[in-house]
């Protein structure tokens, strides 16, 4: 049963970093409508480099670097400024719990490693399950943040819309 528990503990403190990171992520996807129409002239927005998410505090940096640069375009309108500034202090929240889920996520899974009873490769062992679930994590809150997955959502609607419409049709 001992087993059990830290499996799921394990399960659970992976989630709390999964989930608060798609949070985050949304927010901060909110924001960029607001912030889309003071970027018209900047022309292809920069993709964010795979260094800055490796240490979460170097991306916090980065967001806030490029987010100083918008808000000073921003300033002009107060009610842009306060919607993106809202916007952006939730996610950056976000960010922040997500990181301690990910920190905690660590240690469970050592916690897992070591109730396996690996020995020596309980260290390995666990880096390896940090790394894939790191990366695993990561691509699952892109693909849920991505247009490939609001696109396959809106079909599923619509053709429950519609095959819910052609049954009521079929039984008058």
């Amino acid at each position: 049963m001992e087993k059990f528990t830290v499996l799921c503990v394990l399960v659970a403190d992976w989630l709390l970093f999964i989930f608060p990171l798609y949070q985050g992520k949304m927010e901060l996807m909110e924001s960029n409508t607001v912030f889309a129409k003071y970027q018209g002239s900047k022309g292809k927005k920069k993709s964010i480099s795979f260094v800055y998410w490796l240490f979460s505090p170097l991306l916090f940096h980065y967001y806030k670097k490029n987010t100083h640069q918008q808000l000073v375009r921003l300033a002009s309108n107060k009610k842009d400024l306060q919607n993106f500034y809202s916007f952006y202090n939730k996610g950056f929240a976000w960010y922040f719990v997500s990181y301690a889920g990910f920190l905690h996520a660590i240690v469970s899974s050592y916690e897992v490693m070591e109730k396996l009873e690996l020995g020596e490769f309980s260290t390995l062992a666990t880096l390896i399950v940090v790394v894939i679930f790191f990366f695993t994590g990561n691509h699952y809150v892109d693909y849920l943040c991505s247009k490939k997955r609001h696109q396959r959502f809106i079909k599923g609607i619509a053709t429950t819309f519609i095959s819910d419409e052609i049954s009521k049709k079929t039984n008058k």
